[in-house]
């Protein structure tokens, strides 16, 4: 079995600059539980999933036609090439804490594969690896500024995140 014979080639996309309600009715019109997120030249630029929405936009208490894709999308893009083996795909998403990705072409992305079409294809121990892993594994945010330091939370005294900044002492990125 490859991975093009499992991976979805359908995919649906949201503009970086697009709000996360927008992004929202996009997913539940499609019956998707992700998006490829373009920049305004179609290409991608991150992906934003179930898992983006519960960890960044939740817990920042605004309404979703207040906030943008860009800043809860998971980013830079994680991406697969055509031809990876399903178990360094499945090696991949557990590295990495990711319940999809997305799969390229010589660059291009002609799809993405998720937790879900792995498990159809893949061993009882590997899939439990793979599932427990998002309980070990936390996805690095870089900051798009500097590009080296990692975005992390600042919380108002109430617990909600008012917002993220770049762990660089040199940046003053903040979103």
């Amino acid at each position: 079995m490859k991975l093009e014979d499992i991976m979805t080639r359908d995919y649906k996309t949201v503009k970086q600059d697009a709000t996360v309600f927008d992004a929202v009715k996009i997913m539940l019109d499609n019956k998707t539980y992700g998006l490829v997120v373009v920049d305004d030249e179609n290409k991608p630029v991150g992906l934003l999933s179930e898992r983006s929405l519960i960890k960044r936009f939740i817990l920042r208490n605004k309404r979703p036609d207040e906030v943008q894709v860009k800043a809860v999308m998971r980013r830079p893009l994680p991406a697969v090439p055509i031809n990876m083996s399903l178990p360094k795909v499945a090696e991949y998403l557990v590295e990495n804490g990711l319940e999809r990705t997305t799969v390229t072409d010589n660059g291009r992305v002609v799809g993405y594969v998720t937790l879900t079409d792995m498990a159809r294809y893949l061993s009882r121990e590997k899939i439990w690896n793979v599932l427990l892993s998002h309980r070990q594994t936390e996805f690095t945010y870089f900051c798009p500024k500097c590009g080296t330091g990692v975005l992390r939370p600042v919380y108002t005294d109430r617990g909600e995140i008012k917002v993220y900044e770049c762990s660089n002492p040199g940046c003053d990125y903040t979103e």
